[in-house]
């Protein structure tokens, strides 16, 4: 566990609270632009690290709502994240970067979605690519958040033994 710990540590710079603007590119709509939020915490004395992001259009409505559970396999000294959102869900593999990640899921035949973070010391930027074999990246996702604040979660609200 504290192999698994230490390289969690790695993605300490996104715990907290997030906010910012995300620009999605949706077939049959065009570009839709809502206000994109990020919750981060750890969980298991650090070896998890939970994400939850949800975005909010202007009337208030939810049109995007992920959870995600990264982890650190030391036996094969590498990071995965199990994804969840709109009814999929599924386990890939993931690149801890200096000051970021990236991480791919399988869109077809032939083709994959490559996503990249970077955090640059003040903001977190996550681009998202359509890549089809034989064609150029199709970027359809951007997000650029501020951290806002601290966050308790997901430790707050546990259940105690008492």
């Amino acid at each position: 566990m504290a192999q698994q710990s230490a390289a969690m540590h790695r993605l300490d710079w996104m715990h907290g609270k997030w906010r910012g603007e995300a620009r999605m590119q949706m077939p049959g709509v065009g570009e839709k632009v809502v206000t994109h939020t990020e919750r981060v915490g750890t969980l298991l004395d650090g070896t998890i690290t939970l994400i939850e992001g949800k975005s909010f259009d202007v009337d208030g409505k939810v049109p995007f709502n992920a959870f995600a559970v990264v982890s650190y396999d030391a036996r094969t000294q590498s990071f995965s994240m199990q994804s969840y959102t709109g009814g999929r869900s599924g386990t890939f593999p993931m690149t801890v970067l200096d000051k970021g990640y990236a991480w791919e899921v399988p869109a077809g035949p032939n083709a994959k979605v490559q996503y990249k973070a970077i955090f640059d010391g003040a903001t977190w930027t996550e681009t998202g690519d359509f890549v089809a074999e034989g064609q150029p990246p199709r970027p359809f996702f951007k997000m650029v958040l501020k951290r806002i604040g601290d966050s308790d979660w997901p430790m707050a609200g546990s259940v105690t033994r008492d």
